[in-house]
């Protein structure tokens, strides 16, 4: 709920946060909008007979929550900025699984697809990937897992099923997308 409510300066009604966060119901939406209002977390509006909720901009807590709700930004930016590093970048580095959608939870696995390219050395690539997988665990508290494809299994059918759900639902945070939906056409990279 801050989440929304922190990415946005809009004011939302408990209908709009409910299409938004539809996992939650709309009752169990209004009593935590309520109750945030009443710690004046949030302010509310009265349209009507309506009520709209908004972040209150000048609680103590606003700027951390809006970085609280930038964060998933935030990790796409320093795992970009981590391989950028790299003596042989990937050709591709994309976010994919709970962590993209916005519904990870405290056990979820923080899934990451590098593309390399073709006669990139194992030996410095794999201590690369290493690190990054004990960065990114230390940077989200979550697991990090890396799916590690070769530019050549880009056109293996096996991983088809993988790229579809990539190219749905991955966030790039290094690299062309072009890579992933190129793959998944059956073109070559």
């Amino acid at each position: 709920m801050l989440a929304v409510l922190a990415a946005s300066r809009s004011e939302y009604t408990v209908g709009q946060l409910n299409a938004l966060i539809p996992s939650r119901s709309h009752n169990g939406i209004r009593k935590v909008v309520e109750r945030l209002a009443e710690q004046g977390i949030v302010v509310t509006r009265e349209i009507g007979r309506t009520r709209s909720y908004a972040l209150n901009d000048e609680h103590l807590l606003a700027d951390a929550l809006r970085e609280i709700a930038d964060a998933r930004r935030l990790l796409l930016v320093r795992l970009g900025s981590a391989v950028e590093a790299w003596t042989e970048p990937p050709l591709l580095g994309v976010l994919f699984g709970s962590a993209a959608r916005g519904d990870m939870r405290l056990d979820s696995d923080l899934d990451l697809l590098l593309v390399r390219r073709t006669g990139t050395g194992d030996d410095e690539w794999e201590s690369a990937a290493a690190e990054l997988t004990t960065r990114a665990s230390l940077w989200t508290g979550n697991d990090a897992r890396i799916v590690d494809l070769d530019e050549e299994d880009l056109r293996s059918t096996a991983h088809r099923p993988l790229l579809e759900s990539v190219a749905r639902e991955g966030l790039t945070f290094f690299g062309d997308p072009a890579v992933i939906s190129r793959a998944v056409a059956g073109q070559h990279t």
